[in-house]
């Protein structure tokens, strides 16, 4: 044993502690309390979307409940080929399954859990509920059409009704000893952030976010406080957004200059939340022609519609979507490119839906403009097109003589708006998901800012 004294007491020059090292012993202080109290050990095992965008998961285990947030799937390019990607397996055994939005990425995969026997709730929005709905009966029907797997069938998706829990913005539910907050995450209509309580730990998931206003919907600046874990998408985490009235601009003086030229203007566009989008921008500018909406976007518009509290400006949506004429057969395509219109439709990535029909018919006309206003994901048909120039889709190939260009309508937060995003929160540790350059933002967030941040990969268990 050493005992200091007042000879053996060396005094030296004030100590100069980084904030980084005070940050460090807190959380060693934590820990070492958490032991000697006998607290549960909480843990977080990321089940998918780890360096990737695509079949979102994570499964949080407290030592008494294990909640599954989300479970998505990643849909494969035509270049790779075969069935979707699947998150890694999760048991039945759970206490509750969290979801923040519909799109597939983070919804795909729940079904197939109520498939193998979970009977417990799943929780999220109205509006999301309603429109994963149409989302996973389309996933049903190409399932069977392209001979994949089939993961779940419609008796399994109305079976899952049952046991949906829908709760809304500012809401608090229990999930056993846990206690589950509802936020608005301003990326699609009802998608949500997620901040549990587990009674140790203060965990909040981002879901996909946007912090700044689009026609749609009200960005959503985060508001919390004493977060111990932060587990944020990062899809944009090495770009930063061009001025969103620029793009808007840009996109109706190019729709302007196509129909004065008695061109076809075609819009591709995500079913969920660009659709609606597009629409409120074509309002904004006045765009005075024939405008007609197609594909999966029609009826997500009306769940849209079914729940005005959630959008910025529901009347305008709603009078716009009055105005539109609204496309469901080849015979009524056909009609619609005789003469000169706006052609909002399905799918974003040209993957699939009616854009197929248009571009196969109208690629070699210089009077049509295709307009991409979303994420294109490497290998997909969008994306091919614009590094290319050609339209490849099965047995096609074609060389499209029609203008092409992507415009950033991004419902995603953009880099700046991240980096704010995690500063004004401040957690303990920082868990970064969602994304291509997950690693790279993890990095910059240590290095630079001093967090603890890490980019897991599939499988990865962490202790919180």
């Amino acid at each position: 044993m050493c005992l200091v004294t007042s000879s053996n007491l060396s005094i030296g020059p004030p100590v100069k502690y980084s904030w980084l090292g005070i940050k460090m012993f807190l959380k060693l202080f934590k820990q070492l309390r958490s032991i000697l109290l006998g607290e549960k050990m909480n843990t977080l095992r990321f089940l998918g979307a780890c360096r990737e965008v695509g079949r979102s998961g994570v499964l949080l285990e407290t030592g008494s409940e294990k909640i599954l947030i989300e479970y998505g799937i990643k849909l494969k390019t035509p270049e790779e080929g075969g069935e979707p990607k699947y998150p890694r397996k999760v048991g039945t055994d759970l206490d509750g399954i969290l979801l923040t939005h519909a799109h597939l990425d983070h919804s795909g995969f729940i079904p197939s859990l109520y498939h193998q026997g979970y009977k417990g709730y799943v929780y999220s929005t109205a509006t999301t509920f309603d429109l994963s709905h149409i989302l996973w009966k389309d996933t049903v029907k190409l399932a069977r059409l392209k001979n994949h797997t089939m993961h779940f069938f419609n008796s399994d998706l109305n079976r899952m009704k049952r046991f949906e829990h829908r709760v809304t913005y500012g809401q608090q539910f229990e999930i056993e000893n846990c206690t589950v907050e509802v936020h608005d995450a301003g990326h699609i209509p009802g998608s949500a952030s997620l901040l549990i309580d587990t009674g140790e730990k203060r965990v909040l998931y981002t879901g996909d976010i946007r912090t700044t206003d689009t026609q749609l919907l009200k960005g959503r600046i985060p508001n919390f406080r004493d977060v111990d874990v932060l587990i944020i998408e990062s899809t944009y985490s090495d770009r930063i957004h061009p001025p969103r009235e620029e793009q808007e601009r840009e996109l109706a003086d190019r729709v302007r200059e196509t129909l004065d030229m008695n061109g076809i203007v075609l819009l591709p566009a995500f079913a969920v939340g660009r659709s609606q989008e597009v629409l409120m921008i074509l309002d904004k500018y006045n765009i005075d022609a024939p405008i007609y909406l197609d594909g999966m976007a029609i009826e997500a518009t009306e769940i849209v519609l079914k729940y005005p509290e959630f959008l910025r400006d529901p009347k305008r949506l709603e009078r716009m979507y009055s105005r539109v004429k609204k496309l469901r057969s080849n015979k009524e395509r056909k009609k619609a490119t005789e003469h000169s219109s706006v052609i909002v439709t399905t799918s974003g990535m040209l993957e699939g839906g009616p854009i197929a029909y248009y571009i196969e018919r109208l690629y070699d006309r210089k009077d049509v403009s295709i307009i991409l206003t979303g994420y294109q994901v490497k290998g997909t048909v969008g994306e091919i097109l614009l590094r290319t120039g050609r339209y490849k889709k099965e047995n096609l190939n074609l060389k499209v003589n029609c203008f092409y260009e992507k415009l950033d309508l991004s419902a995603h937060a953009g880099r700046d708006e991240l980096f704010d995003y995690v500063k004004t929160v401040d957690p303990e540790k920082v868990y970064v998901v969602h994304g291509e350059n997950c690693e790279g933002f993890a990095a910059e967030l240590k290095d630079g800012l001093g967090y603890e941040a890490y980019a897991p990969k599939a499988g990865q268990l962490f202790e919180l």
